[in-house]
């Protein structure tokens, strides 16, 4: 049994050696083609910057309407608990893109929460 445990430990560990080595020369292979795709690039001048900033140039109008009605009557709350909200600072460490937080440590409560998001494209 002792045996078969010392075996499967090393292979564990053989098994990690080489995970670890793969991981090392694909992270080298993947900087050293960062570098060939931006090694033919030139540096934007300030003053073009300036003339590109957002919608520049674009004439247009965007109207956004959100209808959202809700009605709460007639509950009630009886010996209720009520639990912490708390955001730490690991709350956000893996969000991306558009997020919506919504708390709510109270009873007899309505939570509504909607988005809009424009995009345009401009050929």
């Amino acid at each position: 049994m002792r045996t078969m445990l010392k075996v499967l430990k090393s292979c564990f560990l053989t098994l990690l050696v080489v995970i670890m080595q793969s991981q090392a020369a694909k992270a080298d292979f993947v900087q050293d083609q960062d570098k060939s795709l931006f090694s033919s690039t030139e540096t934007a001048l300030s003053d073009e910057l300036d003339n590109a900033r957002g919608r520049e140039g674009v004439n247009m109008t965007t109207l956004n309407n959100m209808n959202a009605r809700t009605t709460l009557s007639g509950n009630q709350a009886t010996d209720n608990v009520n639990g912490y909200n708390v955001i730490d600072q690991g709350s956000f460490a893996q969000a991306s893109g558009i997020t919506s937080v919504i708390q709510n440590s109270g009873n007899n409560v309505v939570i509504q929460d909607s988005t809009m998001v424009n995009v345009t494209i401009i050929p």
